[in-house]
Formats: C-alpha cells, structure tokens, sequence
C-alpha cells in the first residue's frame, strides 16, 4: 500500500506541477491558433479533422484535465482561503465532463427540407458506406476513417476490397489504357474557342468511360462518330440520307433512292451492296422485314442529315470533323491535325485537336487535396472518394455518386455520403422566406416555416429563423442555409443539435463563474490582513 501511495504521489506532483500546466497550456495555445488558421484557410471540416478532433489535440486536453484534477488533488486538505480555488477547479473538471459526455453521445449534423417532403434523416459528420445487394434485399455499412490525409483502409468483405479513401478530392482527367484498339471505341480531347470563350471537351465512344459521346454548348451541339462515318457526312446527296450497317461497321450515303408511297408514310428503298432495304424514315430507323413490319433484328440503321441542318451541330471523328454550312448550303468536312486550329462557321468559333486515342479512354480519376475555401465556402476539394476492387477490377466510389457493380450476374451498389440519425417524427417544409439587402440579391435573413408530423398524435406548426430555433425531444434545429432546387422553389437547410452534456456545461460555467468570485474576495481578504496588522 505504501508502495501505491508513493507512486500516486509522484504522479500527482508530476501533474499538477505548475511546469507542467505552462506547457500543456503552451501546447494548447499552439494547437488552437493552428486549427484556427486551418480554419479561416481550408474549412471548418478540414480543422476539425486535422487539428480540433485530432487524437494530438484530444491528448492535450486530457492532459489539461489531469493538471487540473491534481493541482486541485495536491491541495487537500481543503484550506479555508483556497474555497473559491477549489469552485473554480471543480467547474473546470465538470465543464470537461460534458464537453466528454456531448462528444461521446452527442448529435451535430444537419437536415435538408426540400419543399413539401417528408424527411427524417439527420446527416451527422461521419462518412459512411452503403454496400447494397437488391437480389440479397441485404445492405452493409462501413464507417469510415475521420482522418483529414488519404487512408488506406485494407478492408476486406465477401470479395470487395475497400482500400484508399480519400476525405478530400476532386476529379482529374486520367487515359486509362483499354484492352481494344479501334476507332470504334476511340477517345478524344479538344478545344473549342473564340477570342472570349474557350473550353476543354473529352468525347469518347469507349464504354467505361465516365464521359459521353455528344456535348451541348449553349446553342451548339456536338456529336463524337468513328471516323468510318465520316465520308458519308461529307458526301452531299440530294435526300441527305445515311444507311450505317453496325455488323460491318459501315456506312453509305446513297444517290440514288426509290420513294413509294405507303400508308405509314413515306417509304424509301435503298441498295446496301446489292441489297434493297426498305425504311419509313419518318417513323423510325429500323428498316422492314418482308412482312412489312420493322426489323429491330436487323444491324441497318437510317437517319436523315436534313434534320442537323437547320441549327449548329459538329460532328467530330477523331481526326476529322464535318458540318452543314448553311453560307454554302453544303455538308463540309476536313481533316483535323494534332495541336492545329481548324475554323468553323460559327460565331468565329475554333477547334483544336489536342489527344486522339484508340488505346486509352477518358477517365475522372480523384486525386487529393487539400481543400480551398474562399468566401467562407469550400470551392476546390469537396468531394470524397473509397478505391474499391472487385475481382481485380478497381473503381472508386465518389461521394454523392453511386456506382452499380455487376458481379457474376448481380448487381453490388455502393453508396458513399453521411451517416444519418432518424428522428421519431418528419419534418416537412411549408414555406421558405427570403429577404435581401436593399437594391441587391444579397441575402439578409431567411426563414422557415415547417410541419412536424408525430404519428398518430398529429402535427404541429413552427416557424424557424435566427435566434428563433425550434426545441424538440432535446433536438434544436437552427436555421442554418438554404438551397434552390431544380424547379425553382427554394429549399432549407437546418443545423441539428443534440447535446446531452449541456447541464454539465452550464453547471461548470455556473461554478467559475462563483469560484472566480469567491476566489477573488476570499483572496484578497486573506492578503489584506497582514498589512492591517502592519498599519
């Protein structure tokens, strides 16, 4: 036993030494001004998880605790003129309690109301993965890693292979390579300019990639082919029609077209290598069988160049590019070289060919990256992304983006975004106001006005806006943001807290507050005395 208390004793020398307290102090100090510069820098997510709920900073305040607790233990017994001490400690300790308490269970997320839906999922600060198997009707969640540098997770379950995860990334453009090499499922990079508007177009024909094969801008559209349908668009025939036969992978653009009228419309019969084919072209591509139905069987496709000529389109082959130029009333084409600036008929409009590939295709690979915040608004880094390989295929799963994976004939969906909490009752929202500054859009409050529907036992009605929050079920909603939907409506964003060390807190304050008090008067009494005794 004596051998116990003399080692409890150095260990409370130790911690609550004076030294000791200096330097966690110290140490706090640092750890506070960095996470606050991370902050103003990087965004509140990104302090958080490097700096402020980093296990470092969690050690320094745990050994904040214990300086505490021992300068308060080496003290005893207590000493009349040491109370407000003793208050002030315990307020402390106590405030410490509950900031662990509120940590440990506590809620902080948000919820998102869009107009006149139901929702009842509060997304809390935690990352988390989906694994859905429909043919199963079974689903797995992982949690993964509150880190703020890439994770390598090397988690394995029933095959798939969990490996980098990525708290923040954004997309770079990567040429994976592809086991074929043909124009039939090449890729190509261009830039189409004016003096005052360029931008940076991927079009592919490769199916893995995560890019497509036709582009709008603004009132032009582009349209990526294999080069072997390029003469037949530069080719210019009186009906203007292409017949493309898919098996063969070729194409004509006939002169010569017998028109017969029928009931379906127009019929039009075309020699294909010695074969006729019969088509509605107003009805659809495919052409007829002998019963005069259409043949979806069939690898004979047809389509009219008549229906691009009355608005911009480019047709773009990889090397070689084709248009309608009305100036001219022709179909024109021409070559397109590496880095060579071809011009075209629009508005002064430009096009450079900048990577042609029959090997690789186009791919938004993420990368990491520290966050950029401007504005008070995270603009670069925001996305989340988890490497995952199955059967020595690897994808990654982005946050906000579900992939589908078909293995051995089911079907695997992965899901990555924030954990959710279920509250016992839904939110809905009824309306949501906005007012702005005068003689600007810039927004000046807002607020909301939302149901809660509890079951059986009814609804209730609340308006929410700042310093007006909404109390529930120990749930506090704030009115935090808001966001424009797709059709126009506003929706609300609010933050949710839930914190079951809140007494804690207060009562801790509530001590430092009295102890600071006592302390003071209890202490300058005590000072106070020797000097009368002098007078």
């Amino acid at each position: 036993m004596n051998t116990l208390m003399h080692y409890y004793r150095k260990v409370e020398l130790f911690f609550g030494n004076m030294k000791f307290a200096v330097v966690i102090i110290t140490l706090f100090a640092i750890y506070l001004g960095y996470g606050t510069f991370m902050e103003s820098y990087h965004g509140t997510e990104y302090a958080n998880r490097l700096v402020y709920k980093s296990l470092p900073f969690m050690l320094v305040q745990f050994g904040m605790f214990l300086s505490i607790l021992f300068a308060t233990l080496i003290r005893l017994p207590p000493k009349k003129h040491l109370y407000g001490f003793y208050v002030i400690h315990a307020g402390l300790i106590i405030l410490f309690l509950g900031s662990w308490i509120t940590y440990q269970s506590g809620v902080d997320g948000n919820i998102t109301l869009a107009p006149n839906l139901a929702t009842r999922d509060i997304m809390i600060n935690q990352d988390e993965l989906s694994i859905q198997f429909p043919s199963l009707g079974k689903e797995v969640t992982v949690d993964l890693p509150y880190v703020a540098k890439p994770k390598n997770m090397d988690l394995e379950y029933e095959g798939i292979k969990l490996k980098t995860f990525l708290p923040f990334a954004e997309d770079k453009l990567t040429w994976i390579p592809s086991t074929e090499s043909d124009e039939y499922q090449s890729s190509s990079q261009y830039n189409l300019y004016t003096p005052n508007f360029g931008e940076i177009i991927n079009l592919t024909l490769h199916p893995l990639s995560d890019f497509n094969n036709t582009l709008t801008l603004g009132p032009l559209s582009v349209h990526y082919m294999p080069l072997s349908l390029a003469p037949c668009f530069t080719e210019n025939t009186k009906e203007g029609l292409i017949v493309w036969n898919a098996e063969i992978q070729k194409c004509i653009a006939p002169t010569t077209v017998k028109k017969v009228k029928g009931a379906g419309g127009e019929k039009v019969q075309i020699d294909f290598d010695g074969r006729i084919l019969s088509f509605v072209p107003g009805m659809s591509p495919l052409p007829l069988d002998e019963k005069m139905d259409l043949d979806e069987k069939s690898p004979y496709r047809i389509f009219s160049k008549k229906l691009f000529e009355n608005k911009p389109h480019l047709f773009l082959f990889g090397t070689y590019l084709a248009f309608f130029d009305r100036d001219k009333n022709a179909w024109q084409g021409s070559p397109i070289a590496l880095k060579e600036d071809v011009d075209l008929p629009w508005m002064g409009f430009k096009i450079r060919l900048l990577e042609h590939r029959i090997d690789a295709y186009p791919s938004q690979t993420p990368h990491y990256l520290t966050p950029v915040q401007e504005n008070s608004q995270v603009v670069r880094g925001d996305m989340k992304a988890l490497e995952v390989t199955i059967d020595d295929q690897t994808f990654w799963v982005k946050s906000n983006d579900p992939v589908a994976f078909n293995k051995n004939g089911d079907k695997i969906v992965f899901r990555l975004g924030r954990k959710s909490v279920k509250l016992p009752y839904e939110l809905i929202l009824d309306e949501f106001k906005m007012d702005t500054d005068p003689g600007t859009n810039n927004p000046a409050s807002y607020e909301s006005y939302v149901s809660v529907f509890h079951g059986n036992q009814g609804q209730s009605k609340h308006h929410i806006y700042m310093n007006n929050p909404l109390k529930m079920d120990n749930f506090t909603f704030y009115q935090a943001s808001y966001f424009q939907t797709q059709a126009g409506p506003f929706g609300s964003v609010l933050s949710v807290n839930f914190d079951p060390g809140r007494a804690w807190k207060y009562l801790g304050s509530l001590l430092l507050v009295l102890g600071s008090i006592w302390h003071y008067f209890l202490r300058r009494k005590h000072i106070k005395k020797p000097g009368d005794a002098r007078a």
